[in-house]
């Protein structure tokens, strides 16, 4: 265990820098920067700690860029370095683990360790060095955190990609025991397919306990484990025809319908009680907003502009809409938003909004739409893309994703796409409907 920790702990961040070297221009370049930094050092503490408070509120690697300016900020601010997890202001939520495509997943020979990210809302790429891929696969990226399973023993491990904090959370197998007492009983297939599919949420309480919940799609169940728990405890309730899943605001939101013509509810799973843990599995998840279903179909949460939004199809599959959950929740009428601003939003699977301004051949204000929603890929065979604005379609790429993989080069849209895609998120192809092509 030990190993484990030092080798996840072994990374580097990777920052290309350029510098103007000359004669006596280098000279005078370095007497203006003593000047301004002797001045900038001597900023009065209050005014240091606003300062970083507000970079810290943008990314967090500006926030270690800033630290870097003189010893007095370093020594006067915070370290990231052994709170990354710990301390939620420290999660790098605006960034996402890139798939590589060409076969080249995380781990790979090729690779050497490093792997990638980029920022869905700058744009920035930077490049870390996790061995930890040697014997782990990421299930999932909630708050820019990475979700591990060791590939032997399913032990969870939650690993900040940048400071190489991590939080040892107990075996994923040992659920199906926990779930033989409420009557559930899983074959050993079965198993390893069932936990392949999971929408997890990190809390972190005032003690610095650390709370993983996962919705289990397959399972139609959710289970959570906090840090120094020996198993993972699971929902004894379930959610028949269990829909959209996301982590907000350290809960877990779902979307779900009962029989016939009952309306969706947009559900909300809090974790445990710190004084009451053990009621949590009997606790029922607490219904929020309804809406009808001949008013949305195929509904699909993402959280965009640190908003929750309800996006699916209406008008017999030819209109995407998009609601605010918040006007839901206080039971004012529904009016569909008509712009998101430069976000784009991608549908289906783990959802997610990207800022088009800093990502190239990404169209603002539209929906790429990877799912179901208004017949999607299956029933256009391209990835089409739904400009709220005008309330016409197009498509994000050429190529036809029924007949096979995309042929390179792969454009960033695509890369994208496969983030919502786990499956090929993780596994080092790109999105399509027949990885094979047959």
């Amino acid at each position: 265990m030990r190993n484990v920790k030092a080798k996840m702990g072994t990374h580097q961040v990777e920052q290309r820098v350029s510098m103007y070297r000359g004669g006596n221009s280098n000279r005078l370049s370095r007497r203006l920067a003593d000047s301004a930094s002797s001045t900038w050092a001597s900023l009065h503490t209050d005014l240091l700690d606003l300062i970083a408070s507000r970079v810290l509120a943008g990314d967090l690697l500006d926030y270690v860029r800033f630290r870097a300016v003189c010893l007095r900020w370093r020594a006067e601010t915070p370290s990231p370095r052994g709170r990354g997890v710990v301390d939620p202001c420290f999660h790098p939520r605006q960034w996402m683990m890139f798939p590589e495509g060409g076969g080249l997943y995380p781990g790979h020979p090729a690779l050497l360790g490093y792997v990638r990210f980029f920022n869905i809302s700058t744009g920035t790429f930077v490049r870390v060095r996790l061995p930890c891929f040697r014997n782990h696969s990421v299930l999932d990226c909630p708050n820019g955190l990475l979700l591990l399973q060791h590939n032997e023993s399913t032990a969870i491990r939650l690993l900040h990609p940048f400071t190489g904090d991590v939080i040892l959370l107990p075996p994923l197998f040992s659920i199906f025991p926990q779930l033989a007492k409420l009557g559930c009983f899983v074959s050993e297939y079965d198993k390893i397919q069932n936990l392949r599919f999971v929408y997890a949420s990190v809390s972190v309480n005032l003690g610095g306990t650390v709370t993983i919940m996962l919705a289990l799609s397959n399972l139609d169940r959710v289970a959570y484990a906090s840090s120094g728990d020996r198993h993972w405890t699971p929902s004894s309730w379930t959610m028949g025809h269990f829909f959209s899943a996301l982590p907000f605001g350290g809960s877990l939101y779902a979307v779900n319908r009962g029989e016939g013509l009952n309306p969706w509810r947009v559900l909300r799973i809090d974790p445990p009680e710190e004084s009451n843990p053990s009621s949590w599995s009997l606790v029922p998840p607490q219904t929020v907003a309804t809406f009808p279903v001949e008013q949305l179909s195929h509904p699909e949460l993402v959280e965009c502009n640190a908003e929750l939004l309800l996006v699916g199809s209406a008008n017999e599959y030819s209109q995407v809409v998009v609601f605010r959950v918040a006007d839901l929740i206080r039971g004012v009428p529904a009016v569909p938003l008509a712009s998101i601003g430069d976000q784009a939003l991608f549908i289906g699977g783990s959802n997610m909004a990207v800022n088009s301004k800093n990502l190239p051949s990404i169209l603002g204000n539209s929906i790429a739409i990877l799912n179901d929603i208004c017949g999607g890929i299956v029933g256009r065979g391209t990835l089409p893309l739904y400009d709220l604005g005008s309330g016409t379609w197009s498509q994000v790429f050429d190529g036809h994703f029924l007949d096979g993989p995309i042929p390179r080069p792969y454009s960033l849209a695509l890369h994208i796409a496969t983030c919502c895609k786990r499956l090929f998120w993780n596994s080092g192809d790109v999105f399509c409907c027949k990885p094979d092509g047959h």
